[in-house]
């Protein structure tokens, strides 16, 4: 594999390098205050690192230094006194390229602005709001801070809200500047006119596992209404076979009462070792020997049938929550008082 030019390297693989360069805890220390995606798409870039010579290395740290000195004098004198003093200290060309990147690495996003807003400063501006506006909105931020907006808006408005965003595709630049204008005029900040990729039925399953019990009900009640396979689309995604994981063994214990043998070897036919362990440790010593011999004795098997154990074990299990007989979790973080 040919060796790495500093000329050649993108945005991404720069981070890589610096992270590699400045030692495991440093780089712990800054990776804990990337979101999810951020740390994944980094975490690959450091794991493809090849072919890294000492002199790349230097040159991006090199320029890290400049960006950091850069940054300095913008927020100790603004950037009238940041170019005086980068010049001074890089020459006039370089002064320039480094105020350009300065400025691109400060720009803040209006949706990102959204983020940092109290929520019922926030809610106040999305209550005046039409509901694909809102939708809109809710798929830029994260799950969590979308679930709490959607739960406090009036009951007619979630639903609206909630089939807007299950159906959001691409969203237009010149939607996008629309919306950039009224958020500079109420809140400040500016939104990069590039096509939006949030929202979908994924977007709003995953914020409606975030959300109480009732506003889910809520929502999905409007949503069966007007639209019914949507409905089960979004079902679908809010609670999988591996969420079994989630639930407490009193529950579990119940599941495995209401299936039978074969459709659960069929369906843990690929699932994990985690998923497998959290299955049988809620059985007798006799009934999981049985379970894994079952699972042996079925040899290979179509993926689409496996599928269709998973998910006839997923029907049980929302048909005995539908019974009040269990509790789905409606977040990794929820808890239970007995």
């Amino acid at each position: 594999m040919a060796e790495l030019k500093y000329e050649e390297l993108s945005g991404l693989q720069k981070t890589a390098i610096f992270l590699i360069a400045i030692g495991m805890d440093n780089a712990a220390s800054i990776l804990k205050h990337l979101d999810e995606f951020e740390m994944e798409q980094v975490t690959v870039e450091i794991a493809r690192m090849k072919n890294l010579s000492s002199e790349t290395a230097t040159e991006v740290l090199q320029e890290f230094y400049e960006m950091m000195m850069a940054a300095k004098y913008v927020t100790q004198g603004g950037a009238s006194y940041a170019k005086e003093m980068l010049e001074n200290a890089f020459g006039l060309e370089k002064a320039r390229a480094l105020m350009k990147k300065v400025k691109a690495a400060t720009e803040v996003s209006g949706f990102r602005l959204l983020q940092s807003i109290p929520p019922n400063e926030l809610l106040n501006y999305l209550q005046k709001e039409h509901p694909q506006t809102i939708a809109l909105i809710l798929a830029n931020m994260k799950y969590h801070q979308a679930a709490g907006i959607l739960g406090e808006l009036s009951t007619n408005l979630q639903g609206e809200v909630a089939l807007r965003l299950a159906t959001l595709g691409k969203t237009s630049p010149d939607l996008l500047q629309e919306i950039e204008e009224a958020l500079t005029t109420q809140m400040g900040g500016s939104i990069s006119t590039h096509q939006s990729l949030g929202g979908g039925v994924k977007a709003l399953a995953e914020i409606l596992n975030s959300t109480s019990r009732g506003v889910e009900q809520g929502i999905m009640e409007v949503v069966v209404q007007k639209d019914p396979e949507l409905a089960t689309e979004i079902k679908n995604l809010m609670f999988v076979f591996e969420d079994v994981l989630r639930l407490r063994d009193k529950d579990v214990q119940k599941i495995l009462k209401s299936v039978d043998s074969r459709t659960l070897a069929m369906a843990l036919k690929v699932a994990s070792e985690e998923l497998r362990n959290a299955i049988v440790n809620n059985m007798s010593q006799q009934a999981a020997e049985s379970l894994n011999e079952e699972i042996e004795f079925l040899g290979p098997v179509r993926l689409r049938e496996v599928e269709e154990a998973q998910m006839s074990i997923v029907e049980q299990i929302r048909e005995l929550e539908n019974r009040g007989e269990i509790v789905l979790t409606r977040s990794q973080e929820e808890e239970f008082v007995e």
